[in-house]
């Protein structure tokens, strides 16, 4: 395992409303980055995020989850860059309100669904730049 490739991984989380759209993204991006995809699903049972980057596929509901408990789980909490496809504008609920913390946090930027990966990878390098503590 090379510890500097491990600590400069991204962690990201896919979220959005249409799974085959998520999905295919958080794929994308995880071959991108030649990092795991995990599934929502498997946030839950995770005790701490892994020490290497990740892309987590979750749909907007999975932050509703979270909402009314003691927070999110480690893999939605240390997330470098939450990106999230938006399908409608506006909400209302638990998943708008979390949406709209990591929004106001910085760590989540919402994309039209059609996006080109590139602006997405645009993206992710920025939120990898500050976690690093570099220029943005």
């Amino acid at each position: 395992m090379n510890a500097a490739r491990d600590a400069a991984a991204p962690r990201v989380v896919v979220l959005g409303a249409h799974a085959p759209l998520r999905a295919a993204r958080a794929d994308r991006l995880a071959a991108h980055y030649r990092v795991p995809r995990r599934t929502a699903d498997s946030i839950p049972a995770a005790t701490c995020p892994p020490s290497a980057g990740y892309v987590v596929d979750a749909s907007p509901g999975l932050l509703a989850r979270f909402a009314g408990r003691s927070g999110p789980p480690p893999a939605l909490a240390f997330a470098d860059l939450m990106v999230y496809l938006r399908t409608v504008a506006g909400g209302t609920g638990d998943a708008h309100r979390a949406i709209r913390y990591y929004e106001a946090r910085g760590v989540l930027v919402g994309f039209r669904p059609d996006v080109p990966d590139e602006e997405l990878y645009v993206a992710v390098e920025a939120a990898l730049r500050e976690r690093r503590g570099g220029p943005r």
